[in-house]
């Protein structure tokens, strides 16, 4: 079997995070740190909720990484302080490597079985849903970056 579906989902996972990434390079540094914009905790939210999904056993720890600061993926939540590009940049890529291991463990004939953590979602629904959760978070950042006359993140 040559698992083109998982491919072609694959193909739009990748840019996606890839664009998130591209958040955290084209933000300026003095922007980044602006706890009024909300910037980096949406990139945050993001990708922890990649982290919640793509887990591989239902039992599996779910620990949100705090950074050794005051802070919170919880957008409606006040922070004291932010993780820094850089902590942020690795966690997105420790992120993207538990999503590849998730993508890597698929065939065509798995993408309809249940997920882990809930019967009724499929593996195929955990992928697009975290494209579009992802994705959401993109366009909430450039919205962000353009009203405050910033240059946007490409669409790839």
């Amino acid at each position: 079997m040559s698992d083109k579906m998982v491919a072609v989902l694959r193909r739009q996972f990748e840019p996606t995070v890839e664009m998130l990434k591209n958040l955290i390079e084209v933000c300026p540094d003095d922007f980044w740190m602006d706890a009024k914009q909300k910037y980096w905790k949406h990139i945050f939210h993001a990708t922890t909720g990649m982290k919640f999904w793509f887990r591989q056993q239902k039992e599996e720890e779910f620990k949100i990484p705090d950074f050794g600061k005051d802070v919170t993926e919880d957008l409606d939540k006040e922070c004291s302080d932010y993780p820094t590009k850089e902590e942020m940049t690795k966690y997105v890529e420790d992120i993207l490597n538990v999503a590849r291991k998730f993508l890597d463990e698929l065939t065509d004939g798995k993408l309809l079985e249940p997920c882990v953590l809930y019967e009724e979602i499929t593996k195929t629904d955990v992928i697009l849903m975290q494209i579009r959760h992802v994705q959401h978070h993109i366009g909430y950042c450039n919205n962000i970056l353009k009203s405050n006359h910033l240059e946007a993140a490409k669409w790839l």
